[in-house]
């Protein structure tokens, strides 16, 4: 059966309906953070309406660990809590209004590999790096190029950044570059496949395998 409807508040054309209930770690004014998942304009918090510690938490790590079968058992209790008249009584206090709360960074980031997948993208990139040759690498199409960034640099959405300095010749110092701010900041959409699960030290992970250690996606601003 194809459910459609929530016995909580859903404005109409919400990015956040019974069908799209995405995770995040949240703080609401009084008490510490925790595990919860959008619904409307509101946050369900999942340690109060789920029995299970790893909500209770400022991450999502141990809930991700936990794996996929785990992953899709709480994803179904969580729309039936929601969509089921019978739980309302008992869920409604464990809502939050969003304006209420203060989003955090959701999970611990160990590591992040970053990749250019888009052709364009590459391109242009290929032409500042090499001005005098093929802006492709021959293997591109083949192999996307990745490399590994500095997980301690990822925060949350609306963490305030401090503009990297580094080195630069403008034209009216001739020949002698100078070390200061950025001028100009290059700021790229990206998207982020979250790993909740990991894989055995040289036991490669197959492309049918996605799902098993993929816990979901999220938008980068790289």
């Amino acid at each position: 059966m194809r459910i459609t409807t929530s016995w909580a508040p859903v404005p109409e054309g919400s990015h956040f309906p019974v069908h799209n209930l995405p995770y995040g770690v949240f703080q609401p004014a009084e008490g510490p953070a925790r595990v919860g998942v959008a619904i409307g304009e509101h946050v369900l918090d999942l340690a109060g309406a789920l029995d299970d510690p790893a909500f209770a938490r400022p991450s999502l790590n141990m809930f991700m660990a936990q794996g996929p079968r785990r992953w899709r058992e709480v994803r179904d209790r969580i729309t039936e809590l929601i969509t089921d008249e019978a739980y309302r009584q008992r869920i409604e206090p464990v809502l939050h209004p969003v304006d209420g709360v203060r989003m955090l960074l959701p999970f611990e980031v160990a590591d992040y590999v970053d990749f250019y997948a888009s052709l364009h993208h590459a391109t242009n990139v290929g032409r500042i790096f090499r001005p005098n040759s093929e802006p492709l690498t021959p293997n591109w199409k083949h192999l996307p190029i990745g490399y590994h960034g500095r997980a301690g640099t990822v925060v949350a959405s609306g963490t305030p950044i401090t503009r990297p300095s580094g080195q630069r010749r403008p034209p009216q110092a001739g020949g002698t570059p100078v070390f200061g701010p950025s001028q100009r900041l290059d700021i790229e959409a990206e998207v982020g496949f979250v790993i909740g699960t990991g894989s055995e030290l040289g036991q490669p992970v197959r492309v049918d395998e996605f799902a098993q250690h993929v816990f979901g996606v999220c938008l980068v601003n790289d």
